[in-house]
């Protein structure tokens, strides 16, 4: 089965409708681009504001999370295989300098996620657009400033060219989980010791994915500044107010969507034990 880059055979973000039509046997996405067919539920999978770690991800989705998924999509005719998990991304990039919440006003952001809509209260206009359309657009000034992905990745496509600033810190996006996913004829295809097999190994690759990222990542920051990026970490003012929003906002939707409530219970309750054995993990 060869792999094939995003985009190259279904637009990229609407991986799920290739799943379900049967043009691929295989995918992986993130599932905050679902938002608009299961609600604000389906961007917990990816990421939570001030959430789970990159590990405390990990473990959350194979004893809990997948299941819960694989009840969101349950008519979509996909199996929901183990997953990726990665790094903290970028809290943000920006050709400007960011110092308190209120240069978050009025400033054009591409992103996804609940920290869209966050960006936007703090009165940021947000957009969500494509790794080549974020390039194009911070070069020509459409946007001021974008989130993609972590240090190593926005490393490999030469966001250093086009963004003066680039802001570190766990607090926006702690990590992200993406699925396997298969068509489910494709996975009912499989033998059984085939099926074990492509799990096992999955898991494996997840732990691994996380590994190659890491290391990227580490060889990835001083290659920034090298390039004369200015790289620190976001100031505690703007993580803080990030926070406070999404609590205000996850409780919100808690109260709104039953969906989201039961994902995010068994997030907060997975948390809280973890956290309360190890403190963190």
């Amino acid at each position: 089965m060869p792999p094939h880059s995003g985009g190259e055979i279904v637009p990229s973000m609407v991986e799920l409708d290739g799943i379900k039509d049967g043009v691929l046997d295989f995918a992986t996405t993130c599932t905050m681009y679902w938002m608009d067919r299961f609600g604000p539920g389906c961007n917990l999978f990816t990421f939570q504001i001030a959430g789970l770690s990159p590990t405390e991800q990990y473990f959350w989705m194979q004893n809990e999370g997948v299941a819960l998924l694989q009840e969101m999509t349950k008519d979509y005719k996909v199996f929901q295989g183990p997953g990726f998990v990665t790094v903290p991304e970028m809290f943000i990039s920006s050709n400007k300098e960011l110092k308190t919440p209120a240069d978050i006003k009025g400033l054009k952001l591409r992103t996804a996620g609940d920290d869209g809509k966050i960006f936007s209260d703090m009165g940021a206009s947000v957009v969500t657009l494509s790794t080549e359309e974020t390039y194009e657009s911070l070069m020509r000034g459409v946007i001021d400033g974008y989130q993609l992905s972590s240090p190593g990745y926005d490393y490999s496509v030469k966001m250093y060219e086009v963004a003066d600033y680039m802001y570190l810190g766990p607090v926006r996006q702690p990590q992200e989980w993406q699925p396997q996913m298969w068509n489910m004829d494709t996975w009912n295809s499989f033998p059984d010791d085939i099926k074990k097999m492509i799990v096992e190994m999955g898991f494996a690759a997840g732990i691994e994915y996380y590994n190659f990222m890491v290391n990227r990542d580490l060889e990835a920051i001083p290659l920034l500044k090298a390039k004369g990026v200015k790289v620190d970490f976001i100031p505690q003012s703007i993580a803080d107010e990030m926070v406070s929003r999404a609590e205000k906002l996850y409780a919100e939707r808690s109260a709104a969507d039953p969906t989201f409530k039961k994902i995010y219970t068994s997030i907060q309750n997975f948390k809280a034990l973890v956290r309360g054995t190890w403190q963190r993990m």
